[in-house]
């Protein structure tokens, strides 16, 4: 091979490596914007902003980070602070459709208060 042959190749690999090493995931720049790891979750003023008509990219942008789909369309986010609570919101058609806040109950073999569901419940009910 000559030099130039060799210079043209280096040239097209580097140039490769520009365009796909530049190119932009949303998901990681989302997540990239928050301070601290535990702003990708979502907190209360974040749930009350979401409205029905929302894309997941939407919704994902207002937590600041993505939800952990529990089934087909139902996304569930953690709490910032509370380790007993999350944040269900379910799409149709990639569009908010439901939210609701529900209390987690991890290992706790704890009845939960009348009224309350558990996030394990759901997952359990949904399978």
């Amino acid at each position: 091979m000559t030099y130039r042959r060799i210079a043209q190749m280096i040239i097209v690999l580097l140039s490769a490596i520009v365009l796909f090493g530049c190119s932009s995931n949303k998901m990681i720049d989302i997540e990239d914007s928050n301070t601290y790891a535990w702003q990708k979750y979502m907190n209360e003023d974040e749930f009350n902003q979401l409205t029905e008509g929302m894309s997941y990219m939407e919704v994902v942008k207002v937590a600041k980070g993505p939800g952990e789909q529990i089934d087909g369309q139902t996304y569930i986010w953690p709490d910032e602070l509370l380790i007993t609570r999350a944040y269900e919101i379910k799409f149709k058609d990639n569009q908010l459709v439901d939210k609701r806040i529900v209390q987690k109950r991890g290992e706790s073999t704890r009845d939960l208060p009348a009224g309350e569901e558990s996030a394990d419940q759901g997952k359990a009910d949904s399978k």
